[in-house]
């Protein structure tokens, strides 16, 4: 009787032995399966920072280039008698791409360019036939630019056309030539043997590849024929314009032989639309994580090699203690489940934390450069431009004084956030009127209300009570209000201000007509650097601070602060402030 009982006892314990080991290799290989995950989705999100950035960088370059040549081609004065040779001079050392500028005649003759050794003078386009670009920007008054053509030294370029008119009267063109080359140097894109960047226009056409030495103008989704799944979807994406990650499986006799992970990002120069995109096989993510996989089995071995150990000597030593046995495994177990769901929040955490870093280095990166590379441009131009003529002058530095204006909103914005957060933001509270403070914020924003013929209602009782608070601080919870509602509402839309006494306290509301916001965007308005756009490329711009400073304010004086909204019907906003 006592062997039989002992034999299944013995069954019994292999059998819970056995269950934990295959939890542990479960729990290993799932875990395997999420850090994996992670790290193929953080490596995209990177490589599509990487490609965004240098496709943001070419478009902006090239658009400036071209920015260059329509500022002397809008000249008051007509054409010099120099026939803009000091000018294409200057626009050509500040411009440091084009391989040359040139001025065609109104006849169809080069006249004039720079530099000289470089300019056919005297060559008629109507003559040798090559006169479609330029009866083009003639009749269209509008930049033109070719698709990359291949010039006499053997290299590409795309050939720029600018229109010069002189009041309705067509004076000529400029043409300016960026070499394929000298764009592809500024702006390279390393590659190894397995990672390669290429670059196709809006038919898929291959402009630039960096792996192999594929014919230009050839479709790039023929390269792989029918031996590339999903590649078709991706090209899609990128003749459309899109910007993305996506991946494709590269077939061998039907059978699955590499997988490809591809980040893209378009751009837009005039009429010509590209795509640029990186490409990589999914291994690159497994040489990041195999240290992380060598730990993790080492864990799983040692844990394994642990257990078989225990449960052999206990087996050996201490069998009449089954029961107590039983329940240190079931301990052991549970673990091994807290751990796991320990690394899965510590994993979630870190997921959040990268996501909020992505934002606030894109968001903020994209509002301090673009004021930076305006007032640059400008500065340049005035700089060099020894002729120019005082509206364009004063042009110019409105340009630079609007940036100025944008950059110190953006640093005031970030100094404030600083201060709510560690509890620095000081208050001078007085008596104030609520009517009185509203007008004051209104004047301040009375040029965009003007400019989108917004409508505001103002509804405050005459004997409503005064509250105590900071004049200044509310006067930028007003207008941090106001801006968005304007910001975000159609063109004539209405603006709603209403104010009325609740017990102690005076709840203040304002509303608006305009786009509103899904639930989800709602639970997210006041965190930091949110934006229902977050993207580089998004209409409407901004830090993301503004609610966040309107809340610290409100909440830093006692008051609270709520949003309601629905999509398409607006937004409102209630806040509460102290009676005096």
């Amino acid at each position: 009787m006592w062997n039989r009982k002992s034999k299944w006892n013995l069954i019994l314990f292999a059998v819970v032995v056995l269950l934990l080991i295959s939890s542990i290799f479960f729990l290993w290989m799932k875990t395997n399966i999420e850090v994996r995950s992670v790290v193929e989705e953080q490596y995209q999100n990177q490589q599509l920072l990487l490609t965004r950035h240098v496709a943001g960088s070419i478009e902006q370059t090239l658009n400036e280039r071209v920015s260059l040549l329509e500022v002397i081609a809008k000249k008051d004065s007509g054409v010099p008698d120099d026939y803009f040779e000091s000018d294409l001079r200057s626009v050509y050392d500040i411009a440091g791409l084009f391989y040359v500028v040139e001025y065609v005649a109104e006849n169809g003759t080069i006249v004039s360019g720079y530099p000289e050794e470089s300019v056919p003078i005297g060559f008629n386009l109507y003559e040798n036939d090559q006169a479609r670009a330029f009866e083009y920007v003639k009749n269209n008054n509008e930049v033109y630019i070719t698709d990359p053509l291949k010039l006499m030294e053997g290299n590409y370029g795309a050939f720029i056309w600018v229109p010069v008119f002189e009041g309705d009267v067509f004076r000529g063109a400029f043409i300016a030539i960026i070499k394929e080359s000298d764009l592809k140097n500024r702006y390279v894109v390393e590659s190894n043997s397995s990672s390669y960047a290429y670059l196709i226009d809006e038919r898929g056409r291959i402009l630039y590849e960096g792996d192999h030495n594929y014919k230009r103008g050839a479709l790039y989704v023929d390269i792989f024929g029918s031996n590339a799944s999903g590649l078709q979807e991706i090209m899609a994406d990128q003749i459309n314009g899109s910007e993305g990650n996506g991946k494709y499986f590269l077939l061998e006799n039907g059978t699955i032989y590499e997988e490809r992970l591809v980040s893209y990002s378009p751009i837009e120069w005039y009429n010509q639309k590209w795509s640029l995109a990186l490409t990589s096989p999914s291994s690159e993510v497994d040489r990041l994580i195999v240290s992380v996989y060598l730990k993790l089995f080492i864990v799983a071995m040692v844990s394994v090699l642990f257990i078989v150990f225990v449960s052999s000597f206990v087996v050996i030593i201490l069998y009449n203690w089954s029961k107590s046995l039983e329940k240190e495994v079931d301990e052991k177990t549970q673990e091994l489940k807290e751990s796991n769901e320990s690394l899965k929040s510590a994993n979630r955490k870190l997921k959040e934390l990268d996501r909020l870093k992505t934002e606030f280095l894109s968001i903020v990166s994209h509002e301090l450069k673009t004021p930076l590379t305006a007032m640059r441009t400008s500065s340049e131009f005035l700089r060099e431009s020894d002729e120019c003529s005082i509206p364009v002058r004063r042009q110019m530095l409105d340009i630079i004084i609007r940036n100025i204006d944008r950059q110190s909103r953006m640093v005031d914005d970030l100094l404030d956030i600083s201060k709510i957060e560690s509890n620095r933001m000081k208050f001078h509270k007085e008596s104030l009127d609520i009517e009185e403070v509203v007008h004051t914020s209104l004047e301040m924003l009375s040029a965009v209300i003007k400019e989108k013929g917004m409508n505001v209602l103002v509804e405050i009782p005459d004997d409503l009570a005064k509250v105590y608070t900071d004049k200044d601080k509310l006067v930028q919870v007003f207008v941090n209000l106001l801006n968005n509602a304007v910001k975000f509402s159609k063109k004539n839309g209405n603006i709603r201000i209403t104010a009325q006494e609740d017990s102690d306290l005076v709840r203040i509301s304002v509303s608006d007509d305009g786009i509103g916001m899904n639930s989800e965007e709602l639970e997210n308005i006041f965190d930091k650097f949110y934006q229902i756009d977050g993207t580089s490329t998004r209409k409407v711009g901004g830090s993301g601070l503004g609610l966040s400073i309107v809340k610290g304010i409100i909440e830093g004086q006692g008051g609270s602060i709520t949003a309601a909204s629905e999509r398409g019907k607006g937004s409102t906003f209630v806040f509460t402030l102290t009676k005096s």
